[in-house]
């Protein structure tokens, strides 16, 4: 447990560090914003990364982030926005594990090769091709073409303004666990255990629902809180085309306006968060590896 607390805390100063250094940094030099105004020299104040440093924690700890340049307190802007994508988030992961494990074990409830090889080859093109060409062909067909869903923005609760951004993250959440799932229920297909339940005269789609969805699980899981953690983040691209109000779309904002304050806390944020997913991940892995089970 100590260990692990050190480990956070390590991790969490050099986070700290490097949220400051990049924020100033990226931020330091804002006269192109006034080109078209014609100002040519915008007054900037120089910190050293020291005072930087001090500054951010004193933001973070005791003014809730400091002030967007919209004047609006960074915690409640993130705050209005982390509920957003946390439902987009959470459509993303439930629509591409579903299609992703009942496609798998369809495969192999069915024993065909063709299908194997169709929903391979679908993975690949997926993770193949850029996710903002696939977020503009859903636009296309279903808000151009068919009018079933709204082209973007957000409605709290409402899961009708989440289908669309939510599939194209979806997809390749699906295209990923698809490339894992496919050759594993394959081979547990085949195992002596798989072997012996149906020489036991086991239903065939037990031994596929059950047996076979079960052994693949525990990985399966590890994968999905990864992809969860990076999701919550927030997806800039997927955001910005769908104009999500989400944690993405602030970030490309605060990137693009060079907002010192919102972008140092959304790096903070995004940094934080990842990493407790990823030890939860880790520890998951520990748990259903058994280290914990056979530890003294």
């Amino acid at each position: 447990m100590k260990s692990e607390v050190f480990r956070f805390l390590y991790y969490l100063f050099l986070l700290s560090a490097v949220s400051t250094f990049v924020s100033e940094f990226h931020t330091r030099d804002k006269t192109y914003l006034f080109a078209d105004s014609g100002i040519t020299e915008v007054k900037s104040s120089q910190k050293d990364f020291f005072t930087s440093y001090s500054d951010f924690w004193n933001r973070i700890l005791f003014e809730s982030g400091g002030l967007t340049q919209n004047g609006e307190l960074v915690y409640r802007h993130i705050g209005s926005r982390f509920f957003a994508t946390l439902h987009l988030a959470i459509f993303s992961i439930l629509f591409g594990s579903f299609l992703a494990f009942s496609l798998s074990l369809l495969v192999i409830y069915l024993k065909s090769d063709t299908l194997y090889r169709i929903v391979f080859f679908i993975a690949n093109f997926i993770l193949s091709t850029p996710i903002f060409i696939f977020a503009i062909l859903l636009l296309l067909i279903f808000f151009y073409k068919l009018e079933w869903f709204p082209p973007g923005g957000y409605e709290s609760g409402n899961i009708y303004y989440v289908v669309l951004p939510g599939v194209a993250l979806g997809s390749r959440i699906f295209a990923r666990l698809a490339l894992y799932l496919l050759p594993e229920v394959k081979r547990e297909s085949k195992s002596k255990y798989v072997q012996l339940l149906i020489t036991r005269s086991y239903p065939w789609s037990h031994i596929v629902r059950i047996e076979i969805f079960l052994k693949v699980l525990p990985v399966t899981l590890i994968l999905l809180v990864l992809d969860f953690g990076s999701l919550l983040s927030g997806a800039m691209v997927v955001e910005e085309i769908f104009f999500f109000p989400g944690i993405g779309k602030s970030l490309y904002y605060s990137i693009k306006s060079m907002d010192t304050y919102l972008l140092s806390t959304l790096l903070m944020y995004s940094g934080i968060l990842f990493y407790i997913l990823n030890r939860i991940g880790f520890y998951l892995q520990k748990y259903f590896s058994g280290e914990y089970q056979n530890a003294p």
